[in-house]
């Protein structure tokens, strides 16, 4: 397993909340909201395709499991502006770590 991987599930698993948000119905989102939920989105994608496209498929579905699962689990505890700042800032660390 690339030493990097797990950057990607941590990833996953703290802009779980902002690109589940967008799927909640509401009815009107400012734009600040707009916005969170286009990043956790885009970070969320990413590090999902980025998870098997760099592993193995095994491996992608197990660290892409465990992503979610912490999501989940611990949805009361993450708080969706660090949280997003975090995911950020560990698809950061990975795509800086696997630069050649």
């Amino acid at each position: 397993m690339p030493i990097y991987l797990p950057f990607l599930c941590v990833a996953v698993a703290l802009s779980w909340s902002s690109f589940a948000s967008a799927y909640q119905a509401q009815c009107a989102l400012s734009r600040a909201e707009m916005a969170r939920i286009a990043m956790g989105s885009t970070i969320f994608l990413g590090a999902i395709a980025l998870l098997f496209t760099d592993g193995t498929p095994l491996t992608g579905a197990a660290l892409f499991i465990c992503g979610l699962a912490v999501a989940l689990l611990a949805d009361r505890w993450i708080a969706s502006r660090w949280s997003l700042l975090a995911a950020a800032t560990s698809f950061g660390s990975y795509v800086v770590g696997t630069m050649h």
